[in-house]
């Protein structure tokens, strides 16, 4: 209305203008020439507006005063020189062309001054952005940046990965509901009448979260850029946030291992006092028999609790990464039935069954630490049983591998936690409140594995109501085996 008002107002102008010329011209005998000049310039200066239509009515008038008044016959409209209509039809032309090439240099003025507003916004909001902390850039002190670059009344920012909406400012059209809305149809959207623009945060191809705009003074000049800042800023926030849990998670690790390792040698000193006494005991040969049930129980119990201590403190050096296994050539079918005899002495209840394709693997390990997997398994084997049934230990050569196998008629373990048995300290969720243990045993024993370049894994058939734990070792080079030990027997089955 307002733009209508203004072009009745400069067409009135120029009519006053040629009316006037037309009048001074008459009265006083202007030669054609002059007059000509005059209208033209009226209508020059008012093509200058932009304004096409309210040209082109000037033209027309100017052109039908000069014709009325001057060009003969006069005060008549009829033309008889074509060259007079000619001249006519310029003044129409001038006008339109000129208003025209105005109108076009003014809008790539608005859009050259758009784009230089967009380009400082875009300035200003990433050069504020930076001075925010990492954990500020993602949440209020964010908002209050583009709020106050743009000038909106209402910013709302959703995090999709965190599921978190921050409104900055007072929002009457429930601009938060539309910001979750937008990032939830992937849209972008724009209610002009409402004031509210919607634009999707984008990451790659995936979409990171939505920024909401309400009252925007100038909503044309929202740069496309400006989301994009607000995308980075999300990242940011993402990156930080991840590299802070690593590095918290770094610390809790080098802490507790620290705490194992001193709680491991702090334990070591007075369970070789109490294997020391109770020793001293027994060679008083004063005991009962009473007394001697009762020094084999503290005698096992030390050995349990001594096993427990030597897992955490291979625990503490497999973490920091100091395990070197001192390897040398042994002969794993004697190491495998010691280590069984001396663990499963603890459960005289329980039948334990090694059978093995030859009578002698030899293989290239650390003895201590193989010792210590041969017991974690054996030890998983008899928790995690049924009481009173027999565990199968199984030694044969599969490829370039020597595996050692042990299983137990345990119940089968879920899929979910086929993986996680072997991490640290975890322990199944059907087990934890029944069975007691560290969540160490697996652990400790995959990396001793992994330590000697093989592998420690979980065979667990769901056809089957057996769980099997299989060890792979590398096979030494034939030239180092045993001539004697290397021809093929039937299967040498011990049962204990």
């Amino acid at each position: 209305m307002r733009q209508f008002r203004r072009q009745c107002q400069s067409i009135v102008a120029s009519s006053a203008a040629i009316g006037l010329l037309t009048f001074t011209g008459y009265k006083f005998h202007f030669n054609n020439a002059t007059i000509v000049l005059l209208f033209l310039l009226v209508v020059v200066l008012q093509s200058l507006t932009g304004r096409v239509i309210a040209s082109v009515l000037v033209a027309i008038a100017a052109a039908g005063c000069l014709d009325y008044f001057f060009l003969p016959p006069i005060l008549t409209f009829r033309v008889d020189d074509p060259m007079d209509g000619l001249a006519l039809s310029v003044f129409v032309v001038v006008a339109a062309v000129v208003a025209y090439q105005v109108s076009r240099v003014r809008v790539e003025g608005l859009r050259a001054q758009r784009h230089g507003t967009e380009v400082e916004q875009v300035y200003e909001v990433a050069l504020r952005l930076l001075l925010l902390t990492p954990d500020q850039v993602a949440g209020v002190p964010a908002l209050k940046v583009f709020r106050d670059v743009l000038g909106a009344s209402a910013i709302c920012l959703f995090d999709a990965s965190t599921v978190d909406l921050k409104v900055e400012g007072n929002s009457q059209h429930d601009l938060a509901a539309r910001t979750r809305q937008g990032f939830i149809f992937g849209k972008d959207t724009d209610d002009d009448k409402c004031g509210v623009h919607i634009r999707c945060l984008k990451i790659g191809n995936v979409t990171a979260g939505a920024i909401g705009f309400e009252g925007l003074p100038h909503p044309d000049t929202v740069s496309p850029a400006l989301p994009v800042l607000a995308a980075a800023a999300l990242e940011r926030a993402h990156t930080f946030r991840r590299t802070s849990h690593e590095i918290a998670a770094t610390q809790a690790e080098v802490f507790r291992t620290a705490v194992l390792d001193a709680l491991a040698h702090e334990f070591k000193t007075p369970l070789a006092t109490i294997l020391a006494v109770t020793g001293g005991i027994r060679a008083s040969q004063k005991l009962d028999p009473d007394q001697e049930e009762m020094a084999d129980i503290i005698e096992s119990e030390v050995a349990r609790l001594s096993l427990l201590t030597t897992r955490l403190l291979r625990t503490a050096q497999l973490d920091r990464q100091e395990m070197k296994p001192r390897r040398e050539a042994v002969d794993l079918v004697p190491l495998v039935e010691r280590t069984v005899h001396r663990y499963m002495a603890q459960y005289p209840e329980r039948a334990v069954t090694i059978a093995s394709s030859r009578t002698s693997f030899e293989v290239f390990v650390d003895v201590q630490l193989l010792e210590l997997t041969v017991a974690q398994l054996l030890d998983n084997a008899v928790k995690y049983s049924r009481p009173a049934s027999a565990i199968d230990v199984t030694v044969r050569q599969e490829e370039e591998f020597i595996t050692l196998r042990v299983r137990n008629e345990g119940n089968s373990i879920p899929n979910g936690e086929r993986d996680r048995i072997f991490e640290r300290f975890y322990r199944g969720a059907s087990v934890r409140n029944l069975v007691s243990g560290s969540g160490l045993g697996l652990y400790v024993a995959r990396k001793i594995a992994a330590a000697h370049g093989g592998s420690l894994i979980l065979i667990n058939d769901d056809g089957d109501s057996g769980v099997i734990f299989s060890l792979k070792l590398p096979s030494p080079e034939p030239s180092s085996f045993n001539p004697e030990s290397n021809h093929e027997h039937d299967s040498l089955v011990t049962a204990l």
